[in-house]
């Protein structure tokens, strides 16, 4: 953690894993402990993000990856994909509605377990679980026009503004 800053949010097993809170640090770092906190170890890469970091545009910058990776081949990813990508589009612009968060959460159970691969799970899963921790956050994104955190204090500072 960068020195003088707080802990927003963790993924234990990288971006296809649920989002944990700095309420779950006392998790132990194994199957079982992960699991039972509604999270996964998968790769067992741990990502680790403070406070000036926008969870939207967190989760939209993995969503553009997993649409990037999609083979097409299955309806639920490509198509689901896709449509993530346009969602997350409109929250960082000022566009996205209330309704949109709905939809999110919509494709993304229509992704969870359908896809030919675990991709789409990998894509659904970030969504779902930055909306439960993090609504509060979409909802700033939909009032106030578009992003409220300054992209050059984040530690995604690379991500489009």
């Amino acid at each position: 953690m960068r020195a003088g800053h707080r802990l927003k949010f963790w993924t234990p097993g990288g971006s296809s894993t649920p989002l944990l809170t700095d309420e779950h640090l006392d998790v132990p770092l194994d199957y079982e402990g992960v699991g039972e906190a509604g999270s996964m170890l998968g790769t067992k890469a741990l990502q680790i993000f403070d406070e000036t970091t926008c969870v939207v545009r967190a989760v939209r910058r993995w969503t553009q990856f997993y649409k990037h990776e999609s083979c097409g081949k299955c309806t639920p990813c490509r198509e689901g994909t896709f449509w993530l990508d346009q969602i997350y589009e409109r929250l960082e612009t000022g566009k996205g509605t209330e309704e949109d968060l709905e939809k999110l959460l919509d494709i993304g159970d229509i992704l969870f377990g359908k896809s030919f691969c675990a991709l789409g799970d990998g894509a659904a899963v970030p969504v779902q679980s930055s909306l439960k921790y993090f609504r509060d956050e979409y909802v700033a994104h939909i009032e106030g026009g578009g992003c409220p955190f300054d992209p050059r204090k984040s530690m995604l500072s690379g991500a489009d503004a």
